[in-house]
């Protein structure tokens, strides 16, 4: 019998993933994809939104139970709220923290509810529970006994750096293996249970399980087509040499820097536009102080009407996006575990532009992507390899080339492979 696994979501973002999220995204993808293979039975623990009933209906899923948790509008005011104090009182940096906090402890308490519901002989709903990211989950673990139900059973799937425990540091050290992204990840919370007391993770706790993506589309005829359109869409003509970030607007993914670098390249190269995919969080209508900044920067008179914005792009639209880009530019300031943006860009066959960041080496190399440092430099740096792409047709095409070389490390079937083994 394949093992009965839980598989807590986010919280605020809901699977299917009908408001976007890469995380999302990743669990959507491993559900289809174990439709297939048939490893496992899932319950999927998400939140609720319009959509998401629709695509399970219409997905017909087998091996998926999909459990949604609506959020009562006395929950959802209570965020708006918090929220509001957040940004305009308190004037915190981070806002996306302050989002859905009651949401997500309103979540907890259902999951956690549902986690510790023994059937008839005593026996655990589930053989197996994956937490997904947020350290904030292990909460679940805090109430109804659930520690004790399931010690040796959870495994912890790691997206980002963990800077804040929430109480919980005892219960994300006794994880049966932390599912990290890149080696990087995994280490920064080795070093975090072992300055908050914890001892660290032991070997056998440690393992990597790589991103990917469904290669059927990222790269596809379907998509090139798809891009013809879109180019018309945003004025695009057939010589302009397009580059794209694709990512939230935030500062730490180096948007800032891009369009700064941005205004070098346009003085050199006449037919240069820039495509900014993505929005401050996801599909809403937030409009932060620093997506507001950018907007600043792209009026000025050497690059206005140079640089489009999209806003919020849906994931099904995205292998076409990058299609219709010539390079692609993700330059991450702060450390990023594994981008899927890398990814994404990479299994399309186009060159890159990155940073020395995080995991992101661990993806891209030197044949498909310009790694570049982050140092006081990086706008210059920038500048200067997007102008040397732009002039070198040839070396844009060699450097493509290389990535479509990893998509078959990168796809859909090789991350089922990987947790088929991981969760043996």
């Amino acid at each position: 019998m394949n093992p009965r696994v839980a598989v807590i979501t986010s919280g605020y973002l809901p699977v299917p993933n009908v408001l976007g999220g890469a995380v999302e995204a990743l669990d959507m993808m491993m559900v289809r994809e174990n439709e297939k293979t048939a490893n496992f039975e899932f319950t999927v623990f998400s939140s609720w939104a319009p959509g998401v009933d629709k695509i399970v209906r219409d997905g017909a899923f087998q091996h998926t139970d999909f459990r949604f948790i609506k959020t009562p509008m006395l929950v959802k005011a209570a965020d708006r709220c918090i929220y509001w104090a957040a940004k305009y009182i308190l004037r915190k940096k981070k806002l996306m923290s302050y989002r859905y906090i009651a949401q997500r402890l309103w979540y907890i308490r259902k999951v956690a509810k549902a986690l510790s519901k023994d059937d008839t002989s005593g026996k655990a709903p589930f053989d197996k529970v994956m937490i997904e990211n947020h350290a904030t989950l292990f909460m679940t673990m805090q109430k109804y006994g659930n520690a004790e139900r399931y010690a040796d059973k959870v495994y912890y799937h790691l997206h980002n750096e963990v800077t804040n425990d929430f109480g919980c540091k005892h219960e994300i050290a006794q994880v049966k293996k932390v599912l990290g992204v890149s080696n990087y990840i995994v280490d920064t919370l080795d070093k975090f249970l072992r300055k908050h007391g914890e001892g660290g993770l032991r070997s056998e706790q440690k393992a990597v399980w790589r991103n990917g993506v469904d290669t059927s589309r990222f790269g596809s005829e379907e998509a090139d087509k798809k891009a013809q359109i879109f180019r018309k869409k945003y004025g695009i003509d057939k010589n302009d040499v397009v580059f794209l970030f694709s990512g939230r607007l935030t500062p730490e993914k180096g948007a800032e820097e891009l369009l700064r670098a941005f205004s070098e390249v346009a003085e050199e190269i006449s037919n240069a536009k820039l495509v900014v995919a993505g929005a401050f969080f996801f599909n809403s209508n937030i409009v932060s102080p620093f997506e507001q900044k950018l907007r600043d920067l792209a009026s000025n008179p050497g690059v206005k009407d140079r640089i489009i914005f999209t806003g919020f792009v849906d994931y099904d639209d995205m292998p076409a996006i990058y299609a219709m880009s010539d390079v692609c530019v993700l330059p991450s300031i702060w450390d990023d575990p594994a981008p899927l943006a890398v990814i994404e860009s990479l299994v399309s066959g186009k060159p890159l532009i990155t940073t020395r960041s995080g995991g992101i080496p661990e993806y891209a190399d030197n044949q498909s992507a310009i790694i570049l440092e982050r140092d006081d430099r990086l706008v210059d740096q920038l500048a200067e390899a997007m102008i040397e792409l732009a002039q070198d047709s040839g070396k844009r095409a060699a450097m493509g080339a290389h990535a479509v070389t990893l998509r078959s490390e990168l796809n859909k079937e090789m991350y089922m492979s990987q947790l088929s083994g991981l969760m043996r």
